[in-house]
């Protein structure tokens, strides 16, 4: 296990958006509805920032935006490139394959509840998961040590979760019992999608997933969550909760 920093890694696929905090993963409605889109760098009034396809040069970031349910259409997010060093109150959500120097992109919310004072540490692992670290990254350029973790400083951040982590074949499929995809690897072709699972605190050891690509419409239900950046015709990754 290595300390991040930014010669260490060269690229993640993983493009993902989460809470400061994960206890529970609550089923996805079935009138839920979701928009997406890309933006140069500014972040448009409204629209969350949940990823970065590292192989478009002038429209890189990737939001969503609910159109359905509760929803903050006023809220407004900052987004900059970190050396490694995660300043207080952003908080680590994506990573640029193509930039060596300055990889790690980090996001800060400008309402009123997100906290300012929020601390977070990133490192790799092997594929055996810390207590008290959080999975939420793929390097598909490192075959010895790709997986990403991170853990917050704050006071509500649970030190004793631990979670498991595995790869999966299916895309369109049956995603295991009680495991939730959070991230695809778009270098492997034969086991792309990856899964994890916590072994520790609140979480449905029940629950089930489906997934599936989009083309730019979100159907019904459906919460994007990931991207291949190789799939020019068919990148989005959607993911349901059937359980």
């Amino acid at each position: 296990m290595k300390q991040i920093n930014s010669k260490s890694l060269v690229a993640v696929v993983l493009l993902i958006s989460t809470t400061t905090v994960i206890f529970t993963t609550s089923a996805t409605s079935n009138t839920e509805k979701w928009e997406i889109k890309t933006s140069s760098e500014k972040i448009p009034e409204g629209w969350e920032p949940f990823g970065y396809d590292s192989n478009d040069k002038y429209d890189p970031f990737l939001l969503r935006r609910r159109s359905a349910g509760n929803w903050d259409n006023k809220q407004k997010w900052e987004i900059k490139t970190s050396s490694g060093a995660i300043p207080e109150g952003w908080e680590p959500f994506a990573f640029d394959s193509n930039d060596k120097s300055d990889p790690f992109l980090l996001r800060r919310s400008t309402t009123d509840n997100w906290d300012n004072k929020q601390k977070w540490k990133i490192q790799t692992s092997s594929g055996t998961v810390p207590e008290g670290w959080e999975p939420f990254a793929f390097d598909s350029n490192d075959e010895s040590d790709p997986f990403l973790l991170r853990r917050s400083t704050a006071d509500n951040w649970d030190n004793k979760q631990k979670w498991e982590i595995q790869t999966s074949s299916s895309l369109t499929g049956k995603i295991l019992e009680g495991w939730e995809p959070f991230g695809y690897d778009y270098k492997d072709d034969y086991d792309p999608l990856l899964l994890r699972r916590r072994s520790s605190g609140e979480w449905d050891n029940k629950q089930k997933w489906e997934i599936q690509t989009s083309s730019g419409t979100i159907p019904e239900g459906w919460k994007p969550f990931a991207y291949d950046s190789n799939d020019k015709s068919d990148p989005f990754l959607l993911r349901r909760r059937i359980k």
